[in-house]
């Protein structure tokens, strides 16, 4: 048999192996089933098309999308590789010639959607030949605990248990976090796989958290500033989609849109446009990117906070593949709050919908922290390196002025204990704590003699959005924790006391604009070799 290294240079054209690719392909060719968490641009496809093509039989390839089986077929028969895709595109005159070939064993890499399990003629192919790897594409579909679950993804392991013998099985996403990585071999009846997290840094993403208080400002003089390059734009809605697309074309971007309410044809075009450089931004909701191969991507902007780290991470991961810098610039606004919980109270499954507040939360987290913001989503996803400042993030690099908030942490917490006190053990929300310590006297407060407590009125002089700075701060830092619900609410964690108790002195960036992190942006891009 031909040795690996031989089929990456011969047939892929690389002179040698990147981290943790060569330990995977030698563990699927040993028959082991293998679970591969590599970031986007790493490599992960090399990890299973090398083994596929020196196995003998079929490997099947589960994609969740139509354009990266195109990609993936395309890219292997440039190659002088047998492969092919089944997909509803196709009539099924070419269906039936795909299946005439791999029944003939003249086709090495099959790729089909996860739907296409559904259907027992399709399954009973798959007993009718010689499977020799099940390969899962973007895994975290068959976890509910992830993002961009797919129910679909679900039938891959009762296919597989009625095959006849069973296949090598290999599964491969971008991220995970460990909750997800352990789901997905539950999910997939994975036996004792070799697992391999190669890491999630992408040392060439600059990471960023706005709060401009005119959002559509602030993204023109951005997309207007780097005009000649590619980004993406990504929006919550459909609405804020077309709203800001039409914005942005009406002021001469070449900008096009993408989300799930567009017919097919459009979104095709709109696709091949930006994909071929003849549209300079894409406008979409997370409706767009998963597959999409376009290495040249120089910013991922987030008009709206999305829902979890999870996703953010894999969106923004879009940018900067070709391993030259990028921006991931997130525009946060308290709104943003307040349209994720209402997308995720519309969930139908409350044991996912309590993990999707959860998820929230850390995300709220992210965008209030003044830590450094590589080191919270690399936490996040379980690489704790001890990693306090990047040096190469939004906050590492920020001038903005750090005032003291120690006496209006005390002030806050202080509150809050009160109130629960006063209330018999029930807990408040950020707004109602708000109000209270605002002076307010609104019927809620009064029943339950909240105006009698100490704090009330006791920061009346300040500003409601300056008082919800300092709360989210405190959740942010753990000083204070939200409760996952649709109505959050606000309890003490584990460094509250111990801080009440110290001297320690708590400083917060101020928002505002950040001088020293936009030169820094700009000069990273302009005088990048592109």
């Amino acid at each position: 048999m031909q040795a690996p290294i031989d089929v990456l240079k011969d047939v892929f054209g690389y002179a040698s192996f990147r981290p943790g690719q060569e330990e995977i392909v030698n563990e699927a060719l040993s028959g082991k089933d293998v679970l591969g968490i590599m970031p986007t641009g790493a490599g992960k496809s090399v990890c299973y098309q090398i083994p596929a093509i020196l196995k003998g039989g079929v490997s099947v390839v589960i994609s969740p999308l139509i354009s990266l089986m195109k990609d993936q077929v395309d890219a292997l028969r440039q190659n002088g590789v047998r492969a092919a895709a089944i997909n509803s595109s196709l009539s099924w005159d070419s269906v039936s010639d795909v299946f005439s070939a791999a029944r003939r064993g003249t086709i090495k890499l099959l790729y089909i959607a996860p739907e296409r399990l559904d259907r027992k003629g399709f399954r009973e192919f798959l007993s009718s030949i010689d499977v020799a790897m099940m390969i899962v594409d973007e895994a975290h579909c068959v976890s509910q605990w992830g993002h961009d679950f797919r129910p679909s993804y679900l039938n891959i392991a009762p296919v597989i248990s009625s095959m006849k013998r069973r296949p090598v099985i290999a599964a491969f996403t971008a991220t995970a976090t460990e909750d997800v990585r352990e789901d997905i071999v539950r999910q997939l009846a994975l036996e004792s796989p070799f697992t391999l997290v190669t890491g999630f840094d992408r040392e060439n993403l600059f990471f960023q958290v706005e709060t401009p208080g005119d959002k559509m400002a602030f993204l023109m003089e951005y997309v207007k500033k780097f005009s000649t390059l590619p980004g993406i734009v990504y929006c919550s809605t459909r609405r804020a989609v077309e709203e800001t697309c039409r914005k942005l074309t009406a002021s001469g971007v070449r900008a096009v849109r993408y989300h799930a309410g567009l017919d097919d044809s459009e979104r095709l075009r709109n696709q091949d446009a930006f994909i071929s450089d003849r549209a300079d931004v894409m406008v979409a909701t997370n409706a767009f990117g998963m597959g999409i191969d376009k290495p040249n991507v120089r910013y991922v902007i987030h008009y709206n906070m999305p829902g979890s780290i999870d996703s953010y991470y894999q969106e923004a991961g879009r940018a900067g593949r070709d391993g030259s810098p990028a921006d991931c610039i997130l525009l946060f606004a308290k709104s943003d709050i307040m349209t994720a919980r209402y997308l995720i109270s519309q969930w139908e499954d409350e044991e996912i919908k309590k993990s999707g507040y959860l998820k929230l939360c850390s995300m709220i987290d992210y965008c209030n922290t003044s830590g450094c913001l590589r080191a919270y989503i690399l936490g996040y996803f379980g690489e704790r390196r001890g990693l306090k400042s990047c040096g190469g993030c939004g906050n590492c690099l920020s001038s903005a002025d750090r005032a003291d908030i120690t006496i209006e942490a005390q002030k806050i917490l202080s509150c809050v204990y009160r109130m629960e006190k006063q209330a018999g053990g029930k807990r408040f929300s950020a707004s109602s704590v708000t109000e209270v310590l605002l002076g307010y006297c609104g019927e809620n407060i009064l029943s339950l003699g909240l105006e009698k407590i100490s704090t009330w009125g006791l920061m009346k002089d300040c500003n409601a959005d300056a008082i919800h700075d300092v709360i989210n701060f405190l959740i942010a830092e753990n000083y204070l924790r939200e409760e996952d619900e649709e109505c959050p609410v606000l309890s003490f964690t584990d460094r509250t006391l111990p801080f009440l108790r110290s001297k320690r002195r708590l400083m917060i960036r101020r928002h505002g604009k950040n001088t020293q992190g936009e030169s820094r942006l700009a000069a990273r891009l302009i005088n990048a070799d592109f």
